[in-house]
């Protein structure tokens, strides 16, 4: 009967424990579903070109309020001749997209012009240089250079600059030698 009686007792520690560590593993798992579960972060890639630093593919975390100046600075920046006023950096993007940022047209406009009156100012007038200037033409020798200032004076100015072959000694190919450097105006 003793043996009955541990028996009996045992089993029902064992119960007990079994009930308590039941009941506190539930406890555990409810207070777990209670928490409040953080929402995966949420990643969105863009791509950015153009008048940035280092034009590449950005991914950045979405936090609800991404705008394209988010995935500019993602980028490196902008350069110095990124043309702002045709992109609003404060719109939101999107997975996706395309952020293009373009080149100031002022600069491309400002070198070009500065570029032809460069050229224009570097083109010699075979109407009215004198013998120095042109010897700088290639293949214009001295006796060439008199023999056009001597073309000019006895027939007048040149109307094109296709004239001057009409000079003894300037044939195609020297012709074709400086045809760019050449003006008549």
């Amino acid at each position: 009967m003793q043996n009955k009686i541990i028996f009996v007792i045992v089993l029902t520690i064992f119960f007990v424990g079994a009930t308590f560590f039941a009941f506190n593993s539930a406890e555990e798992i409810s207070v777990a579903e209670n928490q409040p579960v953080e929402p995966a972060t949420k990643i969105v890639t863009v791509f950015v070109s153009g008048q940035v630093k280092n034009p590449a593919v950005v991914k950045l975390e979405d936090s609800g309020d991404l705008r394209k100046v988010d995935a500019v600075n993602a980028a490196g920046g902008l350069t110095d001749f990124a043309d702002t006023e045709v992109v609003n950096l404060a719109e939101p993007i999107f997975d996706g997209a395309h952020i293009h940022i373009p080149t100031k047209e002022i600069f491309f406009q400002e070198t070009s012009e500065n570029l032809q009156a460069e050229s224009e100012s570097t083109l010699i007038n075979i109407n009215t240089a004198d013998e120095t200037e042109l010897q700088k033409l290639r293949r214009v020798g001295p006796a060439i250079a008199k023999r056009i200032i001597e073309y000019r004076e006895q027939n007048g100015r040149f109307q094109t600059i296709e004239d001057i072959k009409k000079v003894r000694g300037i044939g195609e190919k020297t012709f074709q030698g400086f045809r760019d450097k050449i003006t008549v105006n």
